[in-house]
């Protein structure tokens, strides 16, 4: 009984892990589709009317599908994969911000980046708390 009163080593709650693995699953499975649809939209044979993709259009969605795969690397590397995805959805959102056809809401945005973050900061409680248990 002394012993498990007496254990000074915290660890980091799993809390925020679970609920960014369940978010950003959600999000990349959202991502995913979205961007699946938009491309079969887009290649679609449209009678006497060729159609192809604005400047901005193929580098959000290839930041969008960097950001997915930053989620999908979470899972496994929570540090590596939040700091990617982080990344991929901020470079995406600047650049909806400069092409004015393509409408990445800022409410949307604002909510992408909640896995990202939240990974993060599971990443960085684990390394804090390893810190602290490795002094003596």
């Amino acid at each position: 009984m002394n012993e498990i009163t007496n254990n000074s080593k915290k660890t980091p709650s799993k809390s925020s892990l679970q609920t960014a693995r369940i978010i950003g699953t959600i999000w990349a499975s959202f991502y995913l589709i979205a961007i699946v649809f938009g491309y079969l939209e887009e290649i679609q044979i449209k009678p006497g009317h060729v159609s192809t993709p604005d400047f901005l259009q193929i580098p959000i969605a290839i930041c969008l599908l960097i950001a997915v795969t930053g989620l999908i690397i979470a899972w496994w590397r929570a540090g590596i994969g939040g700091l990617i995805s982080l990344f991929g959805f901020i470079i995406a959102e600047v650049l909806s911000l400069i092409d004015p056809k393509f409408v990445f809401p800022l409410l949307i945005f604002v909510i992408s980046l909640l896995p990202s973050i939240l990974y993060l900061v599971y990443w960085w409680k684990v390394k804090k708390s390893s810190a602290e248990n490795s002094q003596p």
